[in-house]
């Protein structure tokens, strides 16, 4: 890119012209643009470095860092990316987002030192009292404090990946996830319904779609969104440049959305506003239609699926052989059998009465169950709740399975209308089941599953030598509350979301937690939902660090602020996971070596874990540090494929490996054993009836509900160059001013309702959430107004990202407001009322409009 362009991001018209008009030098600001010597000379290009832009979105595009040299110093510098077209996700594009991180290798706000309080903890306003401690000198003093607490006394907040499992399993210690609001209820709907984890390919990558799924937006016929299009995907080229050639193909795409979004400007043949949170009434208007005309692919649901296993009406659940397999009805032998062995299964009817064991039986086949329980949502039903006309559900519905199998419905993330509310985990179900019906799931054109390529995780290479002690039977973030979920992360899958939700709740009510420990690059995970319970909990703990790319607003709690190193400098390698048509591995290496005195996040867990539980963090199981264990997972993956014989030749030889066989329709399900059992995906969910809840998905209202003044239903996005609350982007001037110049700093509001409330366009308003709902802290919300007729009426859209409080960070402190603030933490018992999964209802809430003073 030449560094004299400007950025033109043409994302549409109304509320959002996205377009800056200043020149840039690595996206900062030239204030003295054709005098500096830079400008006589261009930068020289030096090298090309491979890199994966892993942590910025769920596309995590391939390209290649370019360092360049000023003539004029002799020094080098990434000066700007280039793409790597053979790389089946990004095809050689890469968005802003990528450029702000090659920006902020330089931002000038970045954390070069370890501190250390020395002032008591008193709120953001009040000196910590930093003195700067050499970062080993630091980590050592931290451990010595760190062996005092029990490991029901620690939790750590942090994503899962090889060395934080490791770590919190070896102390036996809670990880709680801070992106459980952005895709926990998707993530665990997937392992209940297809993925099944473990199972023979699953990985679990650094992106944060934590699956392995992706759409085939590039091949697909029909696609129908519920509120996953938003403003951040806007900016995603790994996922747009498969959609413009779906598009170009005639992909037909119908999008539900109480927002209007450029993405539905550029991609939508049908757009239609919708209730917050009434997606699911219409998810099941469409399954009754689908299975009352019989539109559905019988052959697929009867090779591939649960549909014809018989659930026996007194236990609530799948009826299995001695062998432990389902069984089916078989007309032909008018009795139970075998579902792999029954060549003619039944989908409907019952109940069928035979014995079993002696005992009689009564039982029905899951499509008949689910033909029942959806027999009240008619399209009319659905209307009434949603807004969506009955005769639009009707024809959408026929056209989409008229397409399949070529027709499938995405999810991911949250954002406007579906994906966050009380009932999103029964909205997730159904759009599992609507891609089960189209035959959709693991078929070209439809929903992809990862194949053939695996990164193995630490305890697969370094295998412990006993047991890892017992977690922590009543964790403090409250998700032992939640059976099903609680299941998956303590027996299947321990880098599966935590249940960050209900965190804040447990920690401000006294629980047992002295220490917390922040794994926090990246992930904003200050801005997510009511900080201000979280806050107050911090005050009074005992030890809290955090390991940060900056000092950020989570570090004003912290007794220890680690100095992290840049993801450019360090070295990854990656699955092409969103688009897993073909397997792929890509990889990265550091495009310079960390300028201060950073740490790396494997070599401090490596430290405190032989510090603290050294027989797990040894290759023989003893107390040894001589025998340290040894990272071999990228040496492994690319040997597995015979991509190189290790990860520094794969380095040498480009990077890059893919097999570009044709995609096998159902291969994966057939083989992989996704579902279970014998490769079979869900629609009926056992751990769900174990746990109280319904089998297959119910309406429900939701929690929050609207009341008088009280009747605004708030709306989050995020804009497209900004990541949840990371300062590497809302901290670089280039992009505040982009969010200022597209009021992407305002709180969006109807022109119809600020004609009756009498706000006029950047008039300050102030935002208030039901002190009913509210009990505990409550903030209220200031920002300017933006009057779009983007946002349907009696809704409010706010921005997520934004609100850091961190005097240090130049540009984002007190810049715009913090969304959170009016989003209560989570009560466990009141959640677990509402939500199997824990994981939803963070957009369940209706707020009141007023003039701010």
């Amino acid at each position: 890119m030449n560094r004299r362009c400007f950025i033109k991001l043409g994302l549409g018209a109304t509320g959002a012209a996205l377009t800056t008009a200043f020149p840039f030098r690595h996206l900062q600001v030239a204030h003295a643009f054709g005098e500096h010597p830079q400008e006589k000379q261009p930068f020289r290009v030096m090298r090309r470095v491979p890199q994966v832009c892993a942590r910025a979105c769920e596309a995590d595009c391939a390209y290649y860092v370019v360092v360049g040299q000023d003539p004029a110093t002799g020094l080098e510098k990434a000066v700007t990316l280039e793409g790597r077209p053979e790389d089946p996700v990004s095809r050689g594009k890469y968005c802003i987002k990528g450029l702000g991180f090659v920006d902020s290798l330089y931002n000038p706000d970045r954390l070069m030192v370890t501190l250390k309080r020395t002032n008591p903890k008193r709120g953001i306003d009040e000196d910590p009292g930093w003195v700067v401690m050499k970062t080993s000198d630091a980590v050592d003093e931290f451990i010595d404090r760190f062996k005092q607490y029990k490991p029901g006394e620690i939790v750590m907040c942090s994503p899962g990946d090889p060395y934080t499992n490791r770590l919190c399993r070896s102390i036996g210690c809670t990880r709680s996830d801070q992106r459980t609001e952005c895709f926990g209820t998707h993530y665990y709907i997937n392992c209940l319904t297809v993925t099944n984890p473990p199972n023979p390919v699953y990985s679990s990558t650094y992106t944060p779609s934590h699956h392995i799924a992706g759409y085939d937006f590039s091949q697909s016929r029909y696609e129908i969104w519920f509120g996953f299009d938003s403003f951040s995907k806007a900016g995603k080229a790994g996922i747009l440049n498969h959609m413009v050639e779906g598009k170009q193909k005639g992909t037909r795409r119908i999008m539900f959305n109480p927002l209007r979004t450029t993405v539905a400007d550029a991609f939508a043949d049908e757009y239609y506003t919708i209730l917050p949170g009434t997606d699911l009434a219409v998810a099941l208007a469409m399954i009754r239609i689908i299975l009352n005309e019989k539109l559905y692919q019988p052959s697929f649901l009867k090779a591939y699926t649960d549909a014809p296993a018989l659930i026996d009406l007194e236990t609530g659940i799948h009826l299995t052989g001695p062998d432990g397999k389902w069984l089916v009805w078989s007309p032909s032998g008018s009795g139970p059998a075998d579902i792999s062995e029954c060549l003619d299964p039944t989908l409907d009817g019952g109940p069928f009465l035979f014995a079993m064991d002696g005992k009689p039986v009564s039982a029905k086949p899951v499509m008949q169950i689910l033909r029942e329980s959806v027999a009240d949502y008619t399209p009319a039903w659905a209307e009434k709740i949603s807004r969506v006309h009955a005769n639009v559900i009707e024809r959408i519905t026929r056209e989409f399975m008229a397409a399949a199998p070529k027709a499938f419905i995405p999810a991911l993330k949250r954002d406007a209308a579906g994906p966050n509310y009380a009932n999103s985990w029964k909205l997730r179900h159904c759009i599992n089941m609507i891609n089960f019906l189209s035959g959709a799931m693991d078929h070209d054109g439809g929903v992809l599953l990862l194949h053939g390529v695996k990164i193995p995780w630490l305890d697969d290479v370094a295998p412990i030598h006993k047991p890892y002690p017992p977690q922590p039977n009543q964790p403090v973030d409250g998700r032992h509350h939640f059976p099903v979920t609680w299941d998956i992360y303590k027996n299947k899958d321990f880098s599966a979301p935590g249940h960050y939700g209900t965190l804040g709740h447990g920690l401000f009510n006294a629980g047992p937690t002295k220490v917390v420990f922040f794994r926090n690059p990246h992930r904003g995970l200050f801005a997510m939902i009511q900080p201000q319970m979280l806050e107050a909990a911090l005050e009074k703990m005992e030890l809290v660090a955090d390991w940060n790319l900056y000092l950020d607003d989570i570090g004003y709690w912290c007794d220890y602020v680690f100095a992290a190193g840049h993801q450019f400098e360090g070295g990854k390698l990656d699955l092409r996971l969103y688009y897993p048509k073909h397997p792929c591995l890509v990889g990265g290496a550091p495009v310079q070596k960390p300028p201060g005195d950073q740490i790396g996040w494997g070599t401090l867990a490596r430290k405190i874990g032989l510090a603290v539980a050294p027989e797990y963090w040894t290759t023989d199981g003893s107390r040894d540090p001589d025998k340290a264990i040894v990272d071999t997972c990228s040496d492994e993956a690319v040997r597995s494929v015979d991509a190189a014989g290790s990860y520094k030749e794969f380095i040498e030889k480009g990077a890059f490996w893919i097999d570009k066989r044709p995609y096998e329709n159902y291969r994966q399900i057939r083989e992989l054993a996704f579902g279970a059992p014998e490769g079979r995906v869900r629609f009926y969910i056992d751990e769900l009836v174990r746990a109280g809840y319904d089998g297959v998905p119910k309406w429900s209202p939701q929690w929050h509900a609207s009341e008088e003044a009280y009747r605004f239903s708030l709306l989050i996005t995020r804009a497209p160059w900004l990541m949840h609350a990371d300062p590497n982007f809302i901290n670089n001037p280039a992009l505040k001013i982009l969010t200022k110049q597209n009021f992407m700093d305002c709180i969006w509001i109807n022109p119809e309702d600020a004609r009756e409330l009498g706000i006029e366009e950047g008039e300050m308003i102030r935002l208030e959430n039901n002190p009913r709902f509210m009990t505990r802290i409550p903030r209220p919300v200031t920002g300017k107004a933006h009057i779009s007729a983007r946002v349907m009426s009696q809704c409010i859209l706010t921005f997520h990202g934004l609100g850091h409080r961190a005097k240090n960070l130049t540009h984002a402190a007190d810049f715009s407001y913090r969304d959170g603030d009016l989003i209560p933490q989570k009560d466990p018992e009141l959640v677990k009322k509402h939500d199997a999964t824990g994981m939803g209802w963070v957009e369940d809430v209706y707020v009141k409009i007023t003039k701010a003073s």
